[in-house]
């Protein structure tokens, strides 16, 4: 069995960089929907419940939040090497091991060395490929096929939304066992970054640049997701350099639910105005009273 880290963003609906108070909320409303209390005898509610309240523990601990999002981002990282990075706890300016592999995130961490430990015992009759797909072809999901070694065509599934490394078992596709039975196929899909969205979850982002006028007065622009679809985003009048801007539901859509876009507002100035145009706009912001 391969073991996959629970992503708590995605529970509680928040960004990797939401802060204290916005995951608060989140946890809040998530918690009252799926409260045991108000869907009872709803397993799936109390199971729910349970890793919204497991998300927000971890996530509203920095220490806690810190570790985890070093085995979100490198998980591999954590395996029989600690990093020596400040994001642990030290003691007497060592390292805090038990602090790491204690509680939660020693049950994490033991989950991913079990895997790992069942991979280097995977059997020989078993056999491990990648699939290469683009940003795209990622994001719609489909049908691939491969050619094994041994001549034979294997028909692939990619699901819709697939993060790059995520491992599928398609069991008895592998190499011949004996005469009766086959081993196991693990695919890998190896997705290419897109050059204009960056991934994080099911979330994506996007960076918008619009002119220091309109981050002033505020504007509306076209959005084009990674689907193709158009989204009028409206910029608030005082929108600063490297804010964010949420589009819901606008991110990697899967089989289950659809991420966030988020668009980073970036601020272009002009960098050559005409002595005229520099006076009309001296005038203009003395007459508002911004200079």
């Amino acid at each position: 069995m391969r073991a996959e880290l629970k992503d708590y963003y995605e529970l509680l609906g928040v960004n990797e960089y939401a802060q204290p108070e916005e995951v608060k909320r989140a946890y809040r409303k998530h918690a009252h929907i799926c409260h045991p209390d108000r869907n009872p005898g709803d397993p799936v509610a109390a199971e729910r419940f349970k890793g919204v309240l497991e998300a927000y523990e971890v996530l509203s601990d920095p220490v806690r939040r810190q570790q985890y999002d070093l085995l979100r981002r490198a998980p591999l990282n954590a395996f029989g090497r600690l990093p020596t990075s400040a994001a642990f706890g030290r003691v007497d300016g060592h390292i805090a091991e038990d602090d790491v592999l204690g509680g939660l995130f020693g049950r994490l961490v033991d989950e991913y060395r079990q895997a790992l430990d069942e991979t280097h015992r995977r059997p020989s009759e078993h056999f491990d490929t990648q699939v290469r797909l683009t940003f795209d072809q990622a994001l719609r999901g489909g049908k691939t096929a491969l050619t094994l070694p041994d001549g034979r065509t294997v028909h692939v599934t990619v699901p819709k939304g697939v993060r790059d490394g995520l491992t599928i078992r398609l069991k008895g596709k592998g190499p011949r066992a004996d005469a009766t039975r086959r081993g196991d196929l693990y695919v890998t899909f190896r997705v290419t970054p897109d050059p204009r969205f960056r991934r994080e979850g099911e979330h994506l982002h996007v960076t918008e640049t619009i002119s220091a006028l309109e981050a002033t007065l505020g504007t509306t622009r076209s959005i084009t997701n990674a689907y193709g679809r158009t989204i009028k985003l409206p910029v608030p009048a005082g929108t600063q350099p490297g804010e964010r801007l949420r589009l819901r539901g606008q991110g990697v859509a899967t089989c289950k639910h659809a991420g966030d876009l988020f668009v980073e507002i970036a601020v272009s100035v002009p960098r050559e105005l005409t002595e005229e145009q520099r006076e009309r706009l001296r005038r203009a912001a003395e007459e508002a009273g911004l200079l």
